[in-house]
């Protein structure tokens, strides 16, 4: 693992705004790659989407459990729901 991502995963005191852009990240990548694999017809690169699609959902999970522990309000967050456009 990259430093520069373990640094990101292990960081104790993110900011309620960090917290807040990192999931909004998330699922504008969730999306995008959603999209992608809805067009791809390489067996190869299906399989590279749905990789990355459950390495982002990971990622996501965390983020919401690290904000729920924090206490972190969820107003203006967008939602992403497991299974939606796979």
């Amino acid at each position: 693992m990259g430093d520069a991502l373990r640094k990101a995963l292990l960081k104790s005191e993110q900011k309620p705004d960090e917290i807040h852009e990192a999931i909004r990240e998330v699922c504008a990548r969730l999306d995008m790659v959603n999209r992608r694999f809805e067009m791809e017809s390489d067996s190869d690169l299906i399989e590279a989407c749905i990789y990355e699609m459950e390495s982002l959902r990971a990622r996501y999970r965390y983020l919401l459990r690290t904000a729920k522990n924090r206490g972190v309000k969820a107003e203006g967050l967008p939602y992403y729901r497991e299974g939606e456009g796979t």
